[in-house]
């Protein structure tokens, strides 16, 4: 099957080094705004089956003619084309991939999953499917999610975590500084009581005992997808099991959360315009991602991986809380991506955030290619057949992204 990946950026470098090795792919048509970017990653990791692109994610048409002869576009690009894309699979008749809903300009991340979900008729009509939130968070916890749930007899409480530790000698971005920042000043959506309801950013601390060698962590409430998802889909897909509460909540160094709860506080990363003095109005968060340096190039990248001067670790858990037999349970998820040191080795110029994110993205799209996912629509990760999330979750190991299940249950 040939396929379009949309966004040659630090996702799509690591999508297509996987799908470029994909016996099943037979050609990726690789686009991007940036053409250089774009011919540069097809020519290092896409394995001669690889053409770049000048393609404006912004531009339907333009994406649904690159799209014709393709069978799965996988979106891989920031959250406000997502539907633009969407609707371009459906002229093109082309399975559509997603890693986030993401926060838009414009919407809120519950919105932005909502207004996905409207188009969920049509690519079924279409015999399609539309595979949202594929990364790692959202993605991985989800598929592990959707287990758990599944697991218990009832399942009361779904508690999700990221922790991550980054040290570097140079700045380095590991993700999109927009989105991030955009949803730290986000009032983080929370399930409570079976109601949706939000809180304020950084709120809800709590010091989780996370595995050697991070330790007693602090993480606390931050808005993402799977508090959106999990507590509308699982119950319809699986039944309803008294699904009360659902969070999400971020960690690393104390320190580094302090220090983002003050820059988000004093307004320099708020996305609402403001009038400078001259009459011109700016939102300020354009002014700080535009005066952030740029990442080192890929080999300088790996240069400082690879000797070791970089930390880039993280860690998640998936926490469902309920009762087997009549007896408090829990099943607990660990999941631990590879160090930065060990992505470059394999490919150079990446992160432990893009191999982590775009790694089971990539194990995803494969399953589309091969026709392993026969439902249609749009979906999520933890409503797929269980024989597919449990297959995902072994070639996660397949691929250094290791992921530990513990099982407790009372017994008297």
């Amino acid at each position: 099957m040939k396929i379009l990946i949309v966004g040659a950026g630090m996702q799509g470098h690591v999508l297509t080094w996987h799908l470029a090795r994909c016996p099943d792919v037979s050609e990726i048509f690789l686009g991007d705004v940036n053409t250089s970017r774009a011919r540069f990653v097809a020519a290092q990791v896409g394995d001669g089956k690889t053409t770049p692109l000048s393609l404006d994610a912004a531009d339907e048409g333009a994406v649904a003619r690159a799209a014709r002869e393709c069978g799965l576009v996988v979106n891989a690009v920031v959250p406000q084309f997502n539907m633009s894309i969407m609707r371009a699979c459906l002229a093109a008749g082309a399975h559509y991939q997603d890693m986030a809903s993401g926060q838009t300009p414009t919407q809120t991340i519950d919105e932005a999953f909502l207004e996905q979900l409207t188009l969920s008729g049509q690519y079924r009509a279409a015999g399609l499917c539309a595979l949202i939130s594929t990364g790692m968070d959202p993605g991985v916890t989800n598929t592990l999610a959707g287990n758990g749930y599944e697991d218990l007899d009832q399942c009361v409480e779904i508690r999700l975590k990221d922790y991550s530790v980054l040290d570097s000698p140079v700045p380095l971005q590991v993700w999109s500084q927009e989105a991030y920042y955009l949803d730290c000043a986000q009032p983080p959506l929370l399930f409570e009581e079976g109601q949706f309801t939000r809180v304020d950013p950084f709120s809800r601390r709590e010091w989780y005992q996370f595995p050697e060698p991070f330790g007693r962590g602090l993480t606390v409430c931050h808005d993402h997808e799977e508090v959106s998802t999990l507590p509308r889909l699982l119950p319809t897909a699986f039944g309803d099991k008294g699904l009360r509460y659902v969070d999400f909540k971020m960690g690393m160094p104390e320190q580094d959360l302090i220090a983002d709860q003050a820059l988000t506080a004093s307004g320099a990363t708020s996305k609402h315009p403001v009038t400078l003095r001259d009459g011109v109005r700016v939102r300020p968060l354009d002014v700080f991602t535009a005066t952030l340096p740029p990442n080192p190039a890929p080999h300088e990248l790996a240069r400082l991986a690879l000797s070791g001067q970089i930390t880039d670790i993280g860690v998640i858990a998936v926490d469902c809380i309920g009762q087997r037999a009549g007896k408090p349970a829990r099943i607990t998820y660990i999941v631990i991506p590879p160090d930065i040191r060990w992505v470059n080795e394999l490919i150079p110029g990446a992160t432990m955030v893009s191999y982590g994110t775009s790694t089971p993205a990539a194990i995803y799209a494969q399953y589309l290619v091969q026709g392993r996912i026969r439902q249609t629509g749009v979906i999520a990760p933890e409503v797929l057949a269980r024989s597919v999330r449990d297959r995902f979750i072994l070639d996660l190991g397949r691929r250094q992204i290791i992921v530990r299940r513990r099982e407790e249950v009372q017994v008297n």
